[in-house]
């Protein structure tokens, strides 16, 4: 890998222990990413929710911004010690979050948060699908550092 800024191809060849410990930080950008959007939500409950959901939006926001913290945590983890248990996770829970809206749309329930936006719920969609492949690019870098038979 060459030393300008790029980030690795998440699918791309695994060759050198430096193109591993790129690709396992990009799971840390996905939790970020995912940090990024909660607070994004956070933000949108607390600003732009109409009055039906106002009781409900200290508690939504605050629930937001913790996962926020938790995701942005996990990131700081993930990047400092890079591992194969937090891209498991993070590819799960973005999974989970995918498959979740699939149903909500199927059944017809309300998108993601009370009193987001649908536009907001669309950023978030799209962020855990970016999220979902980072965390397999991270998932495929943290194998190939734990197996340790790459060339510096």
């Amino acid at each position: 890998m060459n030393r300008r800024f790029r980030l690795p191809n998440p699918f791309g060849p695994v060759d050198s222990g430096a193109t591993a410990h790129a690709m396992a930080r990009l799971s840390a950008a996905a939790f970020w990413l995912w940090g990024a959007v909660g607070m994004l939500q956070a933000g949108l409950v607390w600003y732009a929710s109409d009055a039906a959901y106002a009781e409900f939006r200290g508690a939504t926001t605050g629930f937001a911004i913790f996962f926020a913290l938790v995701a942005a945590g996990l990131g700081w983890a993930q990047w400092r010690k890079s591992n194969r248990i937090l891209p498991v996770f993070g590819l799960a829970w973005a999974l989970y979050e995918l498959s979740s809206t699939g149903v909500s749309l199927m059944v017809g329930a309300p998108l993601g948060v009370a009193g987001v936006p649908v536009w907001g719920s669309a950023i978030a969609v799209t962020a855990m699908l970016v999220c979902a492949v980072l965390h397999v690019g991270g998932l495929r870098g943290a194998a190939a550092l734990a197996r340790g038979d790459l060339k510096s």
